[in-house]
Order: structure tokens, then C-alpha cells, then sequence
């Protein structure tokens, strides 16, 4: 356990040690503990690549693939496993499937679809995309919870007079919100984090994402001014961070929360 730990932490040091490093020390002794406070590798970076913009651009791709993507999965998630379909397991295999395929397989059809719907240049462009290739995980998941779920609370409420509608908005979706709610935050951390998809979709300055940005970065200078790029990275970085400081305790106990539902 501890070796995991240090094994996390160790980059998180090398970022933030870093953007305090001057551009000679960073350079020189990349490990070394900073010999001065260098902040304005903070100011440098900012001003450097807009990160204001680059936030922007990237919390809506991952706040509105987020929202689409647990929209549609939860009502696929019940759907398959609350409405006796016929082909049910062909469908939950389906996705499975889904699962295995590599993006990088899927890019230019993406790619040709994007140009096709005439959604080039705008948000969905990515939005669409992000939503569909974390679709597949998020039914599955969200399917073992339903299947957890006693099938005796939907027929209690149906001889309270509550419609399959009614059943699925009040009593279903809440009793689902800790899957909801951790695969939202794995959702939310892999597109924020997406080069791939972005590398070809996000077409012009002011539809760049995060990772494509730094990318961009990296080759800007013949000479590199490291400091400053460990400043852009633990700037952008910092979202997710504090997203998974504040959530991870409530992510265990939805988790285990799961494990009570018989």
C-alpha cells in the first residue's frame, strides 16, 4: 500500500516542485526541492496559452458529456434489466463488446459522422462523442445496481398507483444515485483528461481542450521553459484534483452503499 502511495504522489510532487523552479534549476534537477518561490511561472503560463478559455472549453465537454451520457445510460440501464425485453442479454452484450473496441479504431468514422451532422466547429462535436464511448461502462454498472434492487418495491408501487414512469423518476433513479454519482466522477476525470478525440475534432484556438493545449505547449519554444510548463499542468490539473479530494470519500461509500442493496 505504501509503495502505491508514494507511486502517486511522486508525480504530483515533480509537478507542483516544478512551477516553483526556475527555468535553470528545472532544467538541471528536475527532482531537486526548489530554491526559491517562483511564482511568476504561474503568470507566464497563464498568460501563455489562456488557460481561462482552455478551462472553459473543457468543462463543457465534460460537464455535458457527463449530464448526456448518464441521462441516456440510466434509462438504457432499466430498460434492459426492469422491461423483460426480449433480446435483453443480447443488448448488455452488446456493450460489453462496446467496451473492448479502442478509440483509436473509431476516430476517422467519428471523425466522418462529425462532418456529416454538420457539427464541426461546435461543442458537440466532442460533447457526442465523449458521451458515446463511456456510455458502455456506465449501463453496465448501472445495471448490476438495478439488478440488486428487490423487484417486490416496483410492484409496491405499482399497487400504490404509480406508472412505470413514475416508478422509474421516483423510486428507481434515487435508489441508483450512488452508481450515478462514481461513474459521473470516472466520466468526468477521463474526458477532462481526452487527447485523442480532441486532437482531431477540436478545430481552432477557441475550441481547444486542456490536454490538446499543453500538448501544443510542449513544442512551443526551441528552448523549453519547464517551470512554466510544470505551472500550466498544475494549473489545469487542479480541477480534477480538487474534484477527487472532496468526492473520493463519497465515491467509497456509494461503492460500499452497493454492496447493502439485496
Amino acid at each position: 500500500m505504501i509503495i502505491f502511495a508514494i507511486l502517486f504522489i511522486l508525480p504530483l510532487y515533480w509537478m507542483f516542485s516544478l512551477s516553483l523552479k526556475d527555468a535553470m534549476q528545472a532544467a538541471g534537477q528536475p527532482w531537486a526541492i526548489p530554491n526559491g518561490l517562483h511564482f511568476e511561472n504561474f503568470a507566464g503560463a497563464w498568460n501563455r496559452i489562456d488557460i481561462p478559455n482552455l478551462v472553459k472549453n473543457s468543462f463543457i465537454y465534460t460537464a455535458g458529456s457527463v449530464l448526456l451520457c448518464l441521462l441516456l445510460s440510466v434509462m438504457v440501464a432499466y430498460a434492459i434489466t426492469r422491461m423483460r425485453m426480449k433480446h435483453s442479454d443480447s443488448i448488455r452484450l452488446y456493450f460489453t463488446i462496446g467496451m473492448l473496441v479502442p478509440i483509436a479504431v473509431m476516430m476517422i468514422p467519428v471523425y466522418r459522422l462529425v462532418m456529416t451532422l454538420g457539427l464541426k466547429g461546435t461543442s458537440w462535436s466532442l460533447i457526442l462523442p465523449y458521451a458515446a464511448f463511456t456510455m458502455a461502462s456506465a449501463i453496465l454498472m448501472i445495471c448490476a445496481f438495478f439488478r440488486s434492487i428487490p423487484i417486490e418495491m416496483e410492484e409496491a408501487a405499482a399497487i400504490d398507483g404509480c406508472n412505470v414512469y413514475r416508478t422509474f423518476i421516483s423510486i428507481m433513479v434515487p435508489m441508483v444515485k450512488p452508481a450515478l454519482f462514481t461513474q459521473g466522477m470516472m466520466i468526468y476525470i477521463t474526458n477532462w483528461n481526452e487527447y485523442a478525440l480532441a486532437s482531431i475534432l477540436a478545430m481552432g484556438e477557441d475550441m481547444r481542450s486542456i490536454p490538446l493545449a499543453l500538448d501544443l505547449f510542449f513544442g512551443q519554444f526551441d528552448l523549453t521553459n519547464w517551470g512554466e510548463v510544470g505551472a500550466a499542468v498544475a494549473i489545469t490539473s487542479l480541477p480534477v484534483i480538487l474534484v477527487f479530494m472532496f468526492c473520493n470519500k463519497q465515491i467509497e461509500q456509494a461503492m460500499a452503499g452497493s454492496s447493502g442493496l439485496k
